[in-house]
């Protein structure tokens, strides 16, 4: 008996695009940046090198197009987080849990540091995404916030450039000087506990009818 072999199921190219962008999203947590290739990819999908070539062109646009999709969900977690921060949702602590986390569970940061290395061009959209974020985030109008405006460019590169360099070298750099797991966590909370803390004294003492 003759078994025929199974039909490759054929696919949009708007669905190939999200497919193959999300089986490399799975390469990058699992093996790192280097390893995203226009092969490694048509292997996890089961489908031939060409169709994955035809698409995408080359390793590079693949590897970019993985960047701007992963970019695009640590950019959107920081607006959550910064958000829930000012309405008073989570405390600082939550906000660095939840930034830390998406850098760890991403391979955003490993995916950064190798850009950095590579191609530095290929961050330029990540900077102007950001250069956009603070913003953004000040058209949101949250009574009671303590966060001011004219402070959420340093409180979201505060929490990104942690959140990066622990997950580069945070736990084996924390193993060698013989510190806790989770100290660039802790250090990074209280740090921001100890700004915003600060900055609403601050603001108390500026208001009208305040003691000076």
């Amino acid at each position: 008996m003759t078994i025929e072999p199974p039909r490759r199921r054929r696919r949009h190219p708007d669905e190939l695009r999200s497919e193959a962008v999300g089986a490399a999203r799975d390469i990058l947590e699992r093996f790192g940046p280097a390893a995203i290739t226009l092969q490694s990819v048509a292997g996890a999908l089961g489908m031939a090198h060409g169709s994955i070539t035809h698409h995408f062109g080359t390793a590079a646009n693949l590897q970019a197009a993985v960047a701007d999709d992963v970019i695009g969900q640590l950019l959107e977690d920081v607006r959550r987080g910064v958000r829930a921060l000012r309405a008073g949702d989570i405390d600082e602590a939550g906000l660095v849990d939840l930034v830390f986390d998406t850098f760890a569970q991403t391979g955003v940061g490993r995916l950064i540091g190798w850009l950095a290395a590579t191609d530095r061009q290929m961050l330029e959209p990540l900077f102007s995404r950001f250069s956009r974020l603070p913003s953004e985030l000040a058209g949101d109008t949250t009574g009671g916030s303590t966060v001011a405006d004219h402070e959420l460019p340093a409180l979201v590169k505060g929490i990104v450039s942690g959140a990066l360099s622990a997950s580069l070298i945070g736990d084996e750099l924390d193993h060698a000087l013989g510190l806790p797991r989770s100290f660039a966590k802790r250090r990074a909370a209280r740090e921001l506990t100890l700004r915003r803390g600060a900055s609403i004294v601050s603001c108390e003492f500026r208001r009208p009818g305040s003691q000076s």
